[in-house]
This record gives structure tokens, C-alpha cells and sequence, in this order.
């Protein structure tokens, strides 16, 4: 490969991987994953993904507290605090944050303030919004939409497991859609779609490791190297050169990404 491959979103800090970091991080460079951004979920965990980034020269991370958090998280809404967060030199996101109503309804007004705040954040900073959007499709769209009209904010859909009315809300907006492992699942007919007609400049690849490995090696623990797997299907699925995807993939991450050193 002429250029490398950018997982845009992956949880180093979880111990499925932060227990042998340094074999994960090696297996990614392998297969020719040579950065990595490792996503925030909980403020009160930042300190560590501060660590990773710090002392792995490949690795970047965010800022902010994931819509499953929000109710152990007392800061999930703290615009001060994750604004000064941001600031560290390593730090090239907001989020993940977003709305997930999976498991019922019982943190939604939460989950939907402290998602607003983050958009604050991710406007004023100018960094990246990574977006979490589980179930919650029609609300999403509706604060997406009214957001930006308060002022523009860059985002990614990430792990992009919803409808088209949200992949179209997200194209129209500007924004970008990454594509996990689950892309390459049986069951994600309508993803597969989505995929095929997303525009050239607007698309990502990562992982969601540990979670979500891609087939053939499905319900094993995922790591950043099996980018490369996701990758290649996405290449099919879009009828295009590999190399020739790479080379978007690339150019794609970094102009999101635009503090990633390359």
C-alpha cells in the first residue's frame, strides 16, 4: 500500500486491549494500520486514554462521554471541562457522544443535553463530533439538523448501524460515515447499501475494537489490524481499486483528523 490505513475509532483503554497494548499496536502496524484514534466515553477515564496517546506516538484520542454514561458520568454536561480537555495537543475529537436508546428510554433527556453540550464543544473547538447513534434515529436527526442551523460543526456517524434518513441527514450536512465490521455481516443488507452510494470524500473505516470484528472472524475480540479486513469488503462493495480506496481513505482521515500528524 502506498499510503496506510487510519482506524478512526477504536477503545484502546478497554483491558481486552490495554492489557497487551504493545502486541495490539504491533499487529496493527503489520497490517499496514499505522494510526489509531482511541475514543473516549467517560471523563472519569480520561486519564488513561491521556496515557495511551501520550506514550504511543501513533495513537490520538478524544474527549467526551458516551449517551450510555451520562448517568455515571456527573460532568457528561460539563462544557468548561471537556473544552479544556480538548486543548491537549494529542486530543483530535469530541464524543463519542450521541444518543442510545437500546436499553430503554430512562436517561434520554441526559443523554440529549449532554450531546448538545458536546456539539458546543465540537463547534467552538472546530474538532470532530464522533456521533454514537443506536434506536434513536428521528431525535437525532431532529437535534443534528437544529444544531447545525445554530452554526456548523464537523461530525462523523461512526460505526453507522442506522437508516437512510440518518445517512442521508449526515451526507447533507457535510458530515462523514465510518463503516465498522458490521458492514460485513449477512444481516446488514440495508449498511452494505448505504455504503455502496456514500459519496468518495465523506467515508471512514475503523474498527469499534474490541468490539464488532469483522467476517470471517466474527465474535472474536477485534483489534486495529483488522481495519484492513473492512477495508477490502468496503472496496467491493463500492466496485473500486483497493489501492485506489486506500489512497480516498486516507486523504479522507486526515482532512477530518486535521491534527493527526502524518
Amino acid at each position: 500500500m502506498k499510503n496506510y490505513l487510519i482506524d478512526t475509532h477504536a477503545h484502546l483503554d478497554f483491558p481486552e486491549l490495554y492489557n497487551r497494548l504493545d502486541e495490539v499496536l504491533k499487529n496493527a502496524l503489520e497490517n499496514g494500520v499505522k494510526r489509531i484514534v482511541t475514543i473516549s466515553t467517560n471523563l472519569n477515564k480520561i486519564d488513561k486514554i491521556i496515557e495511551i496517546s501520550k506514550n504511543y506516538e501513533e495513537v490520538y484520542h478524544t474527549v467526551g462521554v458516551h449517551p450510555n454514561e451520562v448517568l455515571k458520568d456527573k460532568n457528561n454536561s460539563n462544557y468548561e471541562m471537556i473544552l479544556n480537555l480538548s486543548k491537549n495537543e494529542k486530543c483530535v475529537g469530541i464524543g463519542e457522544c450521541g444518543l442510545d436508546y437500546h436499553y430503554g428510554n430512562d436517561s434520554k433527556a441526559e443523554q440529549k443535553a449532554s450531546f448538545i453540550t458536546q456539539i458546543n464543544v465540537s463547534r467552538a473547538t472546530n474538532l470532530p463530533l464522533i456521533i454514537h447513534a443506536r434506536d434513536a434515529d428521528k431525535d437525532m436527526i431532529n437535534i443534528l439538523e437544529n444544531e447545525y442551523k445554530n452554526g456548523p460543526f464537523k461530525a462523523i456517524l461512526h460505526c453507522f448501524s442506522s437508516g437512510k434518513d440518518l445517512a442521508l441527514c449526515g451526507i447533507n450536512l457535510g458530515f462523514y460515515i465510518s463503516f465498522s465490521g458490521i458492514v460485513t455481516f449477512k444481516s446488514a443488507k440495508l449498511i452494505q447499501e448505504i455504503c455502496s452510494v456514500n459519496p468518495d470524500d465523506k467515508i471512514l473505516v475503523e474498527t469499534d475494537a474490541p468490539y464488532l470484528s469483522p467476517t470471517p472472524i466474527r465474535g472474536s475480540v477485534n483489534e486495529p489490524k483488522n481495519c484492513l479486513i473492512t477495508a477490502k469488503y468496503l472496496a467491493d462493495i463500492r466496485k473500486c481499486e483497493f489501492s485506489t480506496f486506500i489512497d480516498q481513505l486516507y486523504m479522507n482521515s486526515f482532512k477530518i483528523f486535521d491534527k493527526i500528524s502524518k
